[in-house]
């Protein structure tokens, strides 16, 4: 069956593009087989894949340690998932690997998705501090749900910071408009903003969240300092201090991003990298906090919470990235660096407005000149050229090179100095083309 073909199958049945798509840039393609950094599709043309399914698949396709791994455990994984509703060793052992890798986690809990972590976080948090509101902040994704997705930032507040609604807000048809005023949106890496905000409202503030690297929108950096004094405010307010790792999580380092900047929150969300490509999340945290699930005073519920396949795919991905002393992250810098740097090099040789920046194991392309070497705040991208990025992106999947909407590379330990060639090479007629 072709692409053309499966497409007109798909659009009688199903219910719009996958998930992970919307924006891409290019037509839709129905993928048969990946292997490695690679994928095939129903026409049998083949990619080198940088989505690498938005962002979970840090291995690659099909990778044999993490496959080996789970075809040794199948047998106990049947026979466990008859007693879901128990506790198994294997969710205990791999709960023991969060508390000694990950600098918050004294206790953990683990979730099918990260969307619902963060909703349990929300509760938690409110339940341990007993206040209402939590704060996000400008550029930063928790998952889909009403009371923390889309909103712009209130320039012309004169209370509460709640979020507005805005010609800006995409994908957000039948939101509740009562769940905007659930928290408070700010513009992030702006200190002073936040410390104004916390001088008023501080004592009705139950838990700040964000991304300790902007991965959904630019890949920014925290300011110097900025993170650490962050964690000053909430000691200060009594609030809960919530990194949101579900992309930075085991991916820029084993002790994720918490550890590489040595500030540690009060708990933290995990998904994506965690299990290597199959279906977990989880939230590590302070003990005092966690226990409230023990003393049942806050309910987590769900069928599939502790689901032993996901368990054990995540066990596994935690051996492979402890193996040979972080051969894993080595790889991944192998990659990354010439393919950045082989990109910068074509963009300022064909005299082409082209930013990039990025963490470990991912980094953005962005059709723009902001005038420095470093995006602190979405804001820095206001004069992003949107629609030589979806030309780019579309270009690229046509020479066989599929990435992220927003420009954005997913890095794997699966990539190769081959890959990388042959993606420059790609990006050249691409660029020449624009």
């Amino acid at each position: 069956m072709s692409n053309a073909g499966l497409l007109a199958r798909a659009k009688k049945v199903l219910a719009g593009a996958h998930t992970n798509l919307p924006g891409a840039g290019f037509a839709p393609r129905l993928m048969v087989k990946g292997e490695g950094a690679h994928l095939w599709d129903a026409d049998g043309k083949e990619y080198i894949d940088f989505v690498l399914s938005a962002g979970p698949l840090i291995f690659g396709h099909s990778n044999p340690i993490l496959l080996r791994a789970l075809k040794d455990q199948l047998d106990t994984l049947w026979s466990l998932n008859s007693t879901i509703y128990q506790q198994s060793a294997l969710e205990v052992e791999l709960a023991e690997n969060f508390v000694r890798h990950v600098p918050c986690a004294q206790k953990v809990h683990f979730n099918p998705t990260a969307s619902e972590t963060v909703q349990l976080v929300v509760r938690l948090a409110r339940a341990y501090t007993g206040r209402r509101y939590f704060i996000r902040f400008e550029g930063h994704y928790h998952g889909w749900f009403d009371n923390i997705f889309g909103g712009v930032v209130n320039e012309q507040a004169a209370g509460r910071p709640f979020p507005v609604e805005s010609s800006q807000d995409r994908l957000t048809g039948g939101r509740d408009m009562a769940a905007l005023e659930q928290g408070f949106l700010l513009p992030w890496n702006d200190i002073e903003i936040l410390e104004e905000t916390l001088e008023k409202y501080g004592e009705e503030v139950a838990l700040i969240i964000m991304e300790p690297i902007l991965c959904n929108a630019g890949c920014c950096p925290p300011r110097p300092g900025y993170l650490e004094k962050v964690r000053q405010l909430c000691t200060k307010y009594g609030i809960v201090f919530c990194l949101d790792e579900v992309i930075t999580g085991f991916r820029v380092a084993l002790n994720s991003a918490q550890g590489l900047f040595g500030v540690t929150p009060d708990i933290a969300t995990f998904g994506k990298a965690m299990a290597g490509g199959l279906p977990l999340a989880a939230f590590a945290g302070k003990q005092d906090m966690m226990d409230l699930f023990l003393s049942q005073k806050v309910v987590s519920g769900g069928t599939f919470g502790r689901y032993p396949l996901g368990l054990a795919a995540a066990l596994a991905s935690i051996r492979i990235l402890e193996s040979e002393d972080g051969a894993f992250y080595r790889k991944i810098d192998s990659i990354q660096k010439p393919l950045m740097e082989g990109l910068k090099e074509i963009s300022r040789r064909l005299g082409i407005p082209l930013f990039l920046q990025g963490a470990r194991g991912v980094f953005i392309t962005r059709f723009v000149d902001i005038g420095r070497e470093v995006a602190y705040s979405v804001r820095d991208f206001a004069g992003v050229d949107v629609p030589k990025e979806r030309r780019w992106a579309e270009l690229m999947a046509e020479e066989g090179v599929i990435l992220m909407f927003g420009g954005r590379f997913y890095i794997s330990s699966a990539h190769t100095e081959s890959d990388v060639d042959r993606t420059l090479a790609c990006a050249e007629r691409v660029m020449r083309r624009l």
